[in-house]
């Protein structure tokens, strides 16, 4: 069985504690929500999780390994979607999506066409990134999630300007990874229509507001 496993992470920013001691682990088919304030460190403990920051305390364990000793397979398996989108606003849908596909490094072949339809974005392989609106453009940062071919995804905020129908897309593309055996850990302020799956929420700091008592039963319960 895959695991992440986050043991005693401590986050200081210029003699700021973002957050300590933070603890949890997630496996084959699990989903973990990231939660916390603005300003609580919820982007900088994705980024630490995903082996792109170095935590002041603490390490992440990708199947009983520091990350840091595995980096490269570690991150081979992983896709990490920050709050920006990653697309160029001077190319078009399909030209894009050849870059993405070219970084995955996955050698399949995709097709762009059922990647939009999925996406929900039919039809739209010639128009420039330039002229679509915000919820258009995250739809197309989220295409990594249909290209790449990864166990982990690592997601922030990644209901950012999507509509309805657009947020309900994301949901099931979630729920269909973690019936595959995917893993999922994500940071987002809305609200989940997601049912029936391993849920838990890592509590990022008291910095976000809770108690001393709040942490220690929220921390217990993503155990």
């Amino acid at each position: 069985m895959a695991t992440i496993e986050v043991q005693h992470l401590e986050c200081i920013r210029r003699d700021n504690v973002l957050f300590q001691d933070v603890c949890f682990n997630v496996s084959d088919g699990e989903l973990l929500q990231i939660d916390g304030i603005n300003g609580s460190g919820k982007s900088t403990m994705l980024r630490i999780i995903a082996g792109l920051t170095q935590a002041s305390e603490g390490d992440v364990y990708w199947n009983k390994q520091s990350i840091s000793d595995c980096r490269y397979q570690y991150q081979q398996q992983m896709t990490y979607i920050s709050h920006t989108n990653g697309v160029k606003d001077a190319l078009t849908v399909d030209e894009n999506l050849k870059v993405i596909q070219a970084l995955s490094g996955s050698a399949h072949q995709t097709d762009y066409d059922k990647v939009l339809l999925r996406i929900g974005l039919p039809g739209m392989n010639d128009v420039m990134l330039g002229k679509m609106s915000a919820g258009q453009k995250r739809r197309m940062g989220l295409t990594r999630l249909l290209i790449n071919q990864s166990q982990i995804w690592l997601l922030d905020e990644p209901f950012t300007s999507l509509d309805v129908d657009g947020k309900r897309i994301i949901e099931e593309l979630i729920v269909e990874h973690c019936q595959r055996g995917g893993i999922v850990i994500f940071a987002t302020h809305q609200a989940m229509d997601i049912e029936g799956h391993y849920w838990c929420t890592a509590i990022v700091a008291k910095a976000a507001g809770y108690s001393d008592d709040e942490v220690q039963k929220l921390a217990y319960a993503a155990q």
